[in-house]
C-alpha cells in the first residue's frame, strides 16, 4: 500500500508532501503581508510615468495615459499640440496627489511642479500644473482638462 496524501485526486508521496505544504505556506504568508496600495500611490506612480514619457518626448506613450473619453474625442495630433511648449520645460515632478473624491467619483487631483524657461527669458520659472485623474475600469487616467 502506498502511503501518502491525496491532493486533487492524486497521491502525493510523503517526501513531496512536506515540500508542497512548505511552498504553500510561504506563498500564503507572503500574500498575507502585502499591504494594499493606496489610490494616492497608484495615481502618483501613473502620473510620474506620464511625466517621464512627456519629458522624454514620447508623445505617443504620454497619450496612452489620457482617459478613454479623451482619446475617443481627440487624436494624437490634437494632444501633441497641447504640449507644443513642452520643449521649454527644464524639469517636472509630481508635487502632490489628493484623492478626496476617490470613493464617490474615482477622481484624484494631481499637482505637478514644472520649471521652464520661455523665449527671451533670462531665468527659469517654476509653476504648478494641476490635473485631474480618473479611474476607469480599474486604471487611472489623466483627463487633460476635459
Amino acid at each position: 500500500m502506498v502511503e501518502g496524501l491525496i491532493f486533487l485526486g492524486r497521491v502525493i508521496y510523503r517526501p513531496i508532501r512536506s515540500g508542497v505544504f512548505c511552498s504553500m505556506a510561504v506563498c500564503f504568508a507572503g500574500c498575507a503581508t502585502m499591504s494594499p496600495v493606496s489610490p494616492e500611490d497608484q495615481v502618483r506612480e501613473r502620473a510620474q510615468q506620464w511625466l517621464d514619457a512627456l519629458m522624454s518626448y514620447d508623445i505617443e506613450r504620454a497619450y496612452e495615459f489620457t482617459s478613454p473619453a479623451y482619446r475617443s474625442a481627440h487624436g494624437l495630433r490634437h494632444y501633441a499640440k497641447a504640449y507644443a511648449g513642452k520643449d521649454m520645460w527644464r524639469s517636472a515632478e509630481v508635487s502632490d496627489v489628493h484623492c478626496d473624491l476617490v470613493g464617490e467619483f474615482g477622481q484624484c487631483d494631481v499637482t505637478f511642479l514644472v520649471t521652464y524657461r520661455g523665449f527671451m527669458m533670462k531665468e527659469d520659472m517654476t509653476t504648478q500644473l494641476p490635473q485631474q485623474w480618473v479611474k476607469v475600469d480599474g486604471e487611472w487616467y489623466s483627463t487633460v482638462g476635459q
